[in-house]
């Protein structure tokens, strides 16, 4: 028996070593996941820049990068690169570029990856003042199960950032210590805005506190303005009354004031859902314009339950009218593009390979400063999403340079 073995072992090590290396018309395999990772935007020519960057392909000596403006990949421009990234300049500004990359093994190509998109950043002015870090996290607190075990876990995102600025959705049971740093600026209706204490003061109040409205017909409390901080009645939708909630955070080190907007938008892809999400966000930009009447810089940040991939998204119209873009779009550098912020608790990262597909974002003014970075914060170990995984959904975290 061990003589038979020992022959079939000689065998396939013959076999092995008989067969043919990889050569020069061996197909490489196709090119995985591409992701862009940074972008740029010179204000002396007006135009735009991004990366890429890709996984090896086996057999793979170079690439083919095909960048074009359209999803179809019409009228593609092609670069030939020997390394895994590759990196546009002179781009138009503020519009949308879709990349496509082939792996090259002499006279054989693999086939084309997936097609990537991202758009090139609008505008950016210098931001010379004061950066802040911003983390917007539906946590899920009450109506998913298992909190005790999971609010650990989704301390433990807010440790790995160390936001100053957290805006927490569905958080009505979120207990953050003490000795973490935070404060609460406001709650209501499990939206709970918290900031960090080294880092800021509540703005003190400039005017006497007006008493709380009456409330509406559906039983629903009215938008109730403080000089500092309050709330803003959206609407009774989705069997709920819709708040956002907002405070005047200054700066400890340089005194400057910043708005910060918390908001939950009505969830669900039907269009009669994006009309209710339109309305709301309508309604929340037109107070705030009255809550603001000295334009200071203000940060929505929240879970809107929408994003590019639906043909329904007309939140971001609004936005967009209101001079406010998604930081994602304005990001100089971004991480796990692809990866959709709601992860519906499932170990696999769910992945979304057009645009990215996440339903939390945070809104500037690229006229009032510079998005320096954008993460989606799942914690990730192996291609599988750690457990207990803290929430259905993954921390957003931007990082926001100011102009003062």
């Amino acid at each position: 028996m061990r003589s038979a073995l020992g022959g079939l072992a000689a065998v396939l090590l013959l076999t092995i070593l008989a067969a043919p290396p990889a050569t020069a018309s061996t197909t490489p395999a196709q090119v995985g996941l591409v992701s862009f990772t940074a972008a740029s935007y010179s204000r002396s020519s007006g135009t735009a820049g991004l990366r890429v960057d890709w996984p090896a392909a086996r057999y793979a000596r170079s690439y083919q990068v095909y960048l074009s403006r359209s999803y179809s990949m019409s009228n593609a421009r092609r670069y030939s690169v020997t390394g895994r990234s590759k990196t546009f300049t002179g781009l138009v500004r503020g519009v949308p570029y879709f990349v496509q990359v082939r792996a090259v093994n002499g006279n054989a190509v693999g086939a084309r990856s997936k097609r990537v998109g991202h758009a090139t950043i609008l505008r950016m002015e210098p931001g010379n003042g004061p950066t802040y870090r911003v983390m917007t996290y539906n946590v899920c607190s009450q109506k998913c199960a298992g909190w005790d075990t999971r609010q650990p876990a989704a301390l433990a995102r807010i440790t790995a950032y160390s936001p100053d600025v957290i805006a927490a959705q569905e958080a009505i049971f979120l207990n953050v210590p003490a000795e973490m740093g935070y404060t609460e600026a406001i709650e209501k209706s499990s939206k709970r805005l918290l900031y960090k204490t080294s880092r800021f003061d509540l703005a003190a109040p400039t005017t006497p506190i007006p008493p709380k409205p009456a409330t509406s017909p559906a039983g629903c409390d009215r938008t109730w303005p403080q000089s500092t901080k309050g709330y803003v009645y959206l609407g009774y939708h989705g069997q709920g009354c819709r708040y956002a909630v907002w405070a005047v955070l200054v700066d400890k080190q340089t005194g400057d004031p910043t708005v910060f907007v918390d908001v939950h938008t009505v969830s669900g892809d039907s269009e009669a859902r994006a009309v209710l999400r339109t309305a709301e966000i309508t309604t929340l930009t037109q107070h705030m314009k009255e809550i603001n009447p000295g334009n200071l810089p203000v940060v929505y940040a929240g879970d809107f339950n929408s994003h590019k991939n639906r043909t329904n998204d007309d939140l971001r119209i609004v936005f967009h009218h209101q001079g406010y873009y998604d930081a994602y779009d304005l990001a100089m550098r971004l991480r796990r593009q692809h990866h959709n912020s709601y992860n519906d608790f499932q170990v696999v990262p769910r992945i979304s390979y057009k645009w990215g597909d996440h339903v939390d974002h945070v809104w500037i003014r690229p006229d009032e400063g510079r998005v320096l970075s954008w993460d989606n914060g799942a914690l990730i170990s192996g291609n599988r999403m750690v457990r207990p995984i803290p929430s259905d959904h993954s921390p957003i975290i931007t990082d926001v340079r100011l102009n003062r």
